[in-house]
């Protein structure tokens, strides 16, 4: 006894439900489709530029910004760009926020703050007495770490010191963005 298929066609009432939901399944994928297809050929920006764009706040040329540089200074004598996103495995735009934030010492105002901060107010007499950005030489510190730590140890694009640079652009105009406000070195 093998089981064979069954050689008698279906049941007319089978039949017509199997269509019926064809034709339901049909309408329901249109109804998904086609408004994303209709939305993907009326896009006036196209890939990799809508990507860039979906998630930018909006901003007028009247609002100034302070934005900064990581570099590093080679063993061999060279400056070399550090951008952070290639240090670790954050988003670019997270990086920023964390330098500003340590810059400001926003870590210290926080409702709970680290034990080592609570350590650091206590040292230098209170948030009043904070040193502009107080933890900024060991993120910088760390992230020097990183770079070292992938590389050789006889390789000249070793760091010796990491830079952060602070840059000011006042808005009103696309111009003088690149106006120097300050800079930190941390050495390895």
């Amino acid at each position: 006894m093998t089981n064979a298929p069954d050689p008698t066609p279906p049941a007319p009432a089978e039949g017509r439900r199997e269509r019926r939901l064809r034709r339901r399944y049909a309408v329901l994928t249109a109804a998904l489709c086609l408004p994303l297809l209709w939305a993907f050929l009326a896009v006036r920006n196209l890939y990799p530029f809508a990507a860039s764009t979906m998630m930018m706040e909006g901003w007028g040329l009247g609002r100034p910004r302070t934005y900064f540089v990581l570099r590093g200074e080679t063993v061999g004598g060279e400056t070399i760009d550090l951008p952070p996103a290639g240090l670790t495995d954050a988003l670019s735009g997270r990086h920023w926020s964390l330098v500003a934030a340590t810059v400001d010492n926003k870590s210290f105002g926080i409702r709970r703050p680290h034990p080592s901060n609570l350590s650091l107010l206590e040292e230098v007499g209170g948030p009043g007495s904070l040193p502009e950005a107080a933890r900024l030489p060991e993120l910088l510190r760390a992230w020097g770490g990183m770079h070292n730590a992938r590389l050789p140890a006889d390789s000249p694009r070793r760091l010796r010191a990491v830079r952060l640079d602070a840059y000011r652009w006042e808005g009103q105009r696309f111009g003088d963005y690149d106006t120097h406000v300050r800079a930190w070195r941390q050495e390895l």
